[in-house]
């Protein structure tokens, strides 16, 4: 709760911080794109009877999101958001018991900071950086009707992006952009009585996106 909380306050300082509320310098931006995630191992323990290291297996998937956010110069803005992100995932704990349907999913909210380059014609690279917090990261474990389902919250990470903006008209532009997450050490708890827990997870993504960005 108190990551949350200071990631929440420092936004809306630096969203109501802002000293003139020019025209068109508020945006929104929705997005959505391919989400691909490294395969991974974590420990486990009293899950199926199991306790020991389990091997995930991560297919790409889907994320999809949406921003609100301040450009305060011609160069340099910020921004709040929240993400939606699923891999589906196939698991085999212990070496021995296999759960060959899931998924490993996200809710996460950001705080970013970007900078716009000097434009070429309607083309406009940028590059930036900010924090996460977990609202909630889940694995599903599914076969043959069964499923487990083990969830957290509260983590922190970072992540990083590039890409580049294509105006359309004063008010709306396309945007194409390469992203990488990062959140490490993820415990995860048992929902609605599942037995067992998961341990020293890692999130790492890598997503390639889309986004459609207005300015008001």
């Amino acid at each position: 709760m108190q990551h949350k909380q200071l990631i929440a306050g420092v936004g809306l300082l630096i969203l109501t911080a802002t000293p003139v509320m020019a025209e068109d310098n508020w945006f929104v931006r929705p997005y959505i794109g391919l989400s691909e995630m490294s395969d991974l191992d974590a420990d486990f323990s009293n899950i199926d009877s199991l306790s020991g290291k389990a091997d995930i297996d991560l297919d790409t998937g889907f994320t999809g999101g949406i921003g609100i956010g301040y450009n305060y110069s011609d160069n340099f803005g910020v921004e709040v958001g929240w993400e939606y992100r699923s891999n589906d995932s196939e698991v085999v704990l212990a070496g021995s018991s296999e759960f060959d349907d899931g998924n490993y999913a996200s809710n996460i909210f950001y705080l970013n900071g970007h900078y716009r380059f000097a434009p070429n014609g309607d083309w406009r690279p940028y590059v930036g950086g900010g924090l996460t917090w977990v609202e909630e990261i889940d694995i599903d474990l599914e076969r043959s009707g069964e499923e487990l389902s083990y969830s957290g919250d509260g983590d922190v990470g970072y992540q990083l992006f590039a890409g580049v903006d294509y105006r359309i008209n004063p008010d709306w532009s396309l945007q194409g952009e390469l992203r990488y997450g990062s959140i490490t050490g993820i415990d995860l708890d048992g929902e609605s009585g599942d037995p067992g827990e998961m341990e020293d997870l890692d999130y790492e993504t890598t997503t390639l996106q889309v986004g459609l960005v207005y300015q008001f």
